[in-house]
């Protein structure tokens, strides 16, 4: 037998270890045959997935590290080592890692818009919120009819404290794509909830609703902004709306507005909350529950418990 087939009969053994779980027999022929190969990358690649798999990530890494200086040394970058390392720094919250390989990536590859993307992205998860605003700056010039990277550049100005910015990035995009105004309206909307921006948020998600007034969630997410504005009569009204909209969900709208207006202390409209929402879904015993659990401790509440 040729030493080529029993390379193959190595590599289809070593495959089988993996599909079953074998990790640890896996991990064994895949050095083997990377000592024998050391040219061959895909057997280095293999070694580096039996090692993530089987959650010995700090081996995996360093494999996929060894795998990245090459792709980055080669005129065309394949990029496979360098996927594989973005998820599993994500996965870890290791963003400034993140950080360090997307630059060297971009380094060689200035002109690949979706490298880009993923170091705005790193920088943004870094808390660079500046850098990321001048990658997505760039993207944007690179690409003036892309409504996704006026997103994301607004986004990244939330992210920096430039509120007039993000706005005016996303007025971008709907100029770009107008049939969708409703979605970048309603994300502008949620991102500025997040940064604890209500009046910009109400504005966004009410515009997100003159253009499709038909969207439960934009109604519950408005619903929350007044809320967080002290308008709990208005919150009840939107959340309404969105019941009306979509009742077969008025039980988790319900309870959705229920548990925001425990956050905030009104507990008398969260009891009336949670009762709507088991008239909703009178199966539902996790209604039950969280009713249960505010009478406990508003007992002036108790006697929602029977209703």
């Amino acid at each position: 037998m040729s030493m080529k087939t029993d390379i193959a009969e190595f590599f289809d053994l070593a495959d089988r270890h993996m599909r079953e779980g074998r990790y640890d027999e896996a991990i064994s022929l895949y050095r083997k045959l990377s000592q024998m190969h050391p040219e061959d990358d895909s057997l280095v690649m293999s070694l580096a997935c039996a090692y993530r798999d089987s959650d010995r990530l700090s081996e995996a890494v360093l494999c996929l590290e060894r795998l990245l200086k090459k792709e980055l040394q080669r005129k065309t970058f394949t990029g496979f080592a360098f996927d594989e390392l973005v998820k599993i720094y994500r996965n870890e919250g290791n963003h400034e890692r993140l950080v360090a390989i997307c630059e060297s990536a971009v380094a060689v590859q200035p002109d690949d818009v979706s490298l880009m993307i993923t170091l705005g992205n790193a920088y943004l998860k870094a808390g660079k919120a500046s850098k990321a605003v001048e990658i997505f700056t760039t993207l944007t010039e690179m690409e003036p009819d892309a409504p996704s990277l006026f997103c994301n550049l607004g986004k990244a100005n939330i992210a920096a404290g430039d509120f007039n910015r993000a706005e005016e990035a996303y007025g971008r995009a709907v100029a770009i794509e107008a049939s969708d105004a409703y979605k970048y309206y309603c994300e502008l909307g949620m991102a500025l909830f997040q940064a604890q921006q209500y009046e910009r948020s109400e504005t966004a998600l009410k515009r997100s609703l003159d253009c499709r007034p038909d969207q439960p969630l934009v109604h519950c997410a408005l619903g929350d902004v007044f809320i967080k504005q002290g308008k709990p009569d208005d919150a009840w009204r939107s959340y309404e709306r969105a019941v009306k909209l979509d009742p077969v969900s008025g039980g988790g709208y319900y309870n959705r507005l229920g548990n925001m207006l425990v956050g905030e202390h009104n507990h008398t409209m969260a009891s009336e909350a949670y009762r709507k929402a088991i008239e909703a879904d009178p199966e539902n015993q996790f209604y039950r529950m969280r009713l249960a659990e505010l009478s406990r401790t508003e007992p002036d509440n108790s006697s929602l418990l029977s209703s």
